[in-house]
């Protein structure tokens, strides 16, 4: 396990000196971090749910209108459709 946690480590002060050289800015989940997250996965089962979860959120679909009331309502049986615009307010 000692040599795991050294490999992380080396891992994250690598990424660091090339993202200094390379001076790329900070973009998204770095590769470190990715490792740390699944060494603690390894000895606490609620990180593995949360990154689960996580997992999951991102493949999940998320609408600005969800909840609202719709917008255009359409009446079958009077033949009737309801248009609402939005204010220019």
């Amino acid at each position: 396990m000692e040599m795991l946690a050294c490999a992380l480590i080396l891992l994250a002060l690598l990424e660091r000196l090339w993202r200094w050289a390379a001076k790329v800015r900070k973009s998204g989940k770095s590769i470190s971090a990715t490792g740390f997250d699944e060494f603690t996965a390894a000895f606490l089962s609620t990180k593995r749910m949360q990154l689960e979860q996580r997992q999951s959120e991102t493949m999940l679909r998320d609408d600005q209108t969800d909840g609202a009331p719709p917008v255009n309502r359409i009446d079958t049986v009077g033949k009737k459709i309801t248009i609402v615009l939005p204010d220019k307010g």
